[in-house]
């Protein structure tokens, strides 16, 4: 049988973010652009996890600022920088 993982795989393409939004909800109140969230421990890794997500790290290098915020499908998402998008729910308000 083949090995599924040596061979190409073509994604889905996805439509671009529509930023059409001012503020989001995410786990503990809601975010505007500018203001400072940090992303929340992966729920779904199996425990213990070393990932970026999960491992200890300092609140300087974990808590980042919302750079934009829009949806798509349906599903809102916060842009944090390096043009990552993040989903609103998977991230939480920090107060500074």
């Amino acid at each position: 049988m083949p090995q599924a993982h040596l061979y190409a795989q073509w994604r889905e393409t996805i439509s671009p973010l529509t930023m059409d939004l001012k503020e989001a909800r995410v786990s503990n109140g809601m975010v505007r652009v500018g203001d400072a969230v940090r992303e929340l421990p992966a729920a779904r890794h199996i425990q213990p996890c070393a990932c970026t997500l999960c491992r200890h790290r300092p609140d300087e290098e974990r808590v980042v600022r919302v750079q934009a915020i829009g949806s798509r499908n349906g599903l809102v998402y916060v842009v944090l920088p390096g043009a990552y998008e993040c989903p609103a729910a998977e991230v939480e308000r920090v107060d500074t």
